[in-house]
């Protein structure tokens, strides 16, 4: 038997997307399970014994009919079942390996450490409704570093983001054809927003060369942001170039930037959200007063806060820290802890679910944030799969629910 509160992906028939998808299962303390797509979101309650004795029934199945399979389309096409035979050899005993060491985690007790909350599971089996959600959810880019934007897209529809958040350092080093990350984005109906660069840049630099270097890099994301297609671009603050100065130094230099960036943004009609940063050395762009007061000396009416759940100062009660920004018109979510930050969600120690619910009337964009170098789609999977979830919980959390301006 598997442990409560445990978790496993296993491929399942969706009845709502119509097609075989990854499902998320999370064990409850009772008998049930509740089983969710992670494309769409569909949630089922099942008893756990019963689901367990179907999923390896079929896995048994799927590979006492694998030869036969094999006869057929070696029969119907000789030469192409041939020529992808290499690389058939070469995948198909990581994908076994994969699919068994889901089957045995079923089957077999091991013994692990359950997270802190269980999951929330219903009275009795059956399917769940439906949980209304405004916002849009957005794969962010990093999380495939390895990849090509034309590949993050394809992931990000397969497994059923509503878009993607790309990123300018991504898209120059892979040499990726705006008009074309465009034209399949849009075919897949897909929206984009693009993440500016910002790793070397100073916007509030007191040193000319480097301030007038950033704006330069700056407006070229905006110029490619443009050429995408995206309908918003996240531009990080300046910081203090020397330890230990005085902020206020910096102030003035970081607005007219902002305004300079901002009234390029809106010829192209675009808007510019501003990231609240990590309390960190440097950084003064970090609380709610703060990014508040940035937003208000900026003044224009297509620039905003980009709320970012890994930059609040651990400790603090997120959902008072978010209820305290006046301009949010973009999300950043990850998990993160005392010192780690941009986790998989659920793997940090975030109330994530007392967050989301702060977020219930938010209508914008939420990119799900993290970093990746491997190739693959594992933690693209676990953080929309884990967002499904949470997202849901959160709707029966009662408490603080931040207020939006209009979009």
């Amino acid at each position: 038997m598997p442990m409560a509160h445990e978790r496993y992906e296993v491929e399942l028939h969706c009845g709502r997307c119509r097609r075989t998808t990854v499902h998320l299962v999370a064990v409850g303390d009772r008998s049930l399970s509740r089983v969710i797509c992670i494309p769409c979101g569909r949630a089922v309650a099942v008893d756990t014994l019963q689901f367990m004795e179907q999923y390896v029934d079929s896995v048994m199945r799927r590979l006492m009919a694998k030869p036969f399979e094999i006869t057929t389309e070696f029969t119907r096409s000789p030469r192409e079942f041939i020529t992808s035979l290499p690389s058939r050899v070469l995948t198909k005993p990581f994908r076994v390996a994969a699919e068994l060491r889901t089957t045995m985690d079923i089957v077999r007790l091991r013994r692990r450490t359950p997270p802190p909350t269980p999951p929330a599971m219903p009275a009795a089996p059956g399917e769940l409704p439906a949980v209304e959600r405004r916002c849009k959810v957005l794969l962010s880019a990093p999380l495939m570093w390895a990849h090509s934007a034309e590949e993050i897209i394809d992931a990000a529809d397969d497994l059923g983001y509503d878009g993607v958040e790309m990123w300018a350092y991504l898209l120059s080093w892979g040499a990726a054809d705006p008009a074309a990350v465009k034209a399949r984005a849009q075919q897949r109906g897909l929206l984009l927003t693009l993440h500016a660069q910002s790793w070397d840049l100073n916007l509030s630099s007191r040193l000319d060369p480097i301030r007038s270097a950033s704006l330069d890099a700056t407006h070229a994301s905006l110029d490619l942001a443009e050429r995408l297609g995206a309908r918003l671009v996240v531009i990080h603050p300046g910081r203090i170039t020397v330890p230990f100065d005085d902020a206020e130094a910096y102030w003035p230099r970081l607005v007219a930037s902002l305004r300079e960036l901002a009234d390029d943004a809106a010829a192209r009609g675009l808007r510019v959200g501003v990231e609240h940063m990590e309390p960190r050395q440097g950084e003064y762009v970090v609380t709610p007063e703060q990014a508040n007061r940035l937003i208000r000396a900026v003044g224009r009416p297509n620039v905003g806060t980009v709320l970012d759940t890994a930059h609040i100062p651990w400790g603090e009660d997120e959902t008072a820290f978010i209820a305290g920004l006046e301009h949010i018109i973009h999300v950043h979510l990850s998990d993160a802890d005392e010192s780690r930050l941009h986790l998989p969600l659920g793997q940090g120690g975030r109330d994530l679910v007392r967050l989301l619910g702060a977020l219930r009337d938010y209508r914008g964009a939420i990119a799900l944030e993290g970093f990746s170098i491997e190739a693959g789609t594992d933690l693209v999977r676990w953080n929309k799969g884990r967002f499904e979830e949470l997202w849901r919980e959160s709707t029966a959390v009662r408490g603080v629910v931040a207020s939006f301006p209009p979009r």
